[in-house]
């Protein structure tokens, strides 16, 4: 029986699609001016070596602590992007225009996101990841102010429940590590 749950556990997963959640500290440079902020959330999802990263609720901040202005530009995804895997991690490269989309963060209306009102932006985007680890460079070309915005991030991805392997993200090999601790016992 146990060899049975096991096989349709095995069945079920194998079509699933793995996604990775990181917490990055973000590094924003607009004209020299430097920003930063932490605990920015960003998923990377990918099926067959194919990926998808999303950056949601974007913001751009500028100013002195204390005397900040918040100006929100949106969520910045790319997908469909073919993945690299050597020297133990992944690496992914888009370069083509993209349109930025309404964050969803609770604070702004969908009207103040200014990421939809600028239409089709050209990025840059080159991102190497791990199943614990991101590191990834976003050029934004902002044509018509005659700018480049840089964006880079560096995020870790905590273990979360169901990770049997602790390898970071819950997927087919947690699967098979229930079943070799299920046909051990």
């Amino acid at each position: 029986m146990r060899k049975v749950f096991a096989l349709l556990s095995v069945l079920c997963c194998a079509l699933a699609v793995s996604a990775t959640n990181y917490t990055c500290h973000i590094k924003v440079v607009v004209n020299g001016e430097v920003s930063e902020q932490d605990e920015v959330p960003v998923v990377v999802t990918g099926e067959n070596g194919v990926y998808n990263l999303t950056l949601n609720n974007f913001m751009l901040i500028s100013g002195e602590e204390g005397d900040q202005v918040t100006l929100p530009v949106g969520n910045i995804a790319v997908s469909g992007v073919e993945g690299v895997d050597e020297y133990g991690y992944t690496t992914i490269k888009f370069n083509s225009p993209i349109v930025i989309t309404p964050g969803n963060d609770g604070v702004h209306s969908e009207d103040e996101w200014i990421g939809p009102m600028i239409g089709e932006v050209p990025i840059d985007l080159t991102a190497r990841f791990t199943n614990t680890a991101l590191d990834a460079n976003i050029d934004i070309e902002l044509a018509m102010l005659q700018q480049t915005i840089g964006v880079s991030l560096f995020g870790v991805a905590p273990t979360i429940k169901g990770d049997v392997n602790e390898d970071g993200e819950v997927g087919i090999s947690d699967v098979n590590a229930v079943i070799n601790i299920i046909l051990s016992e």
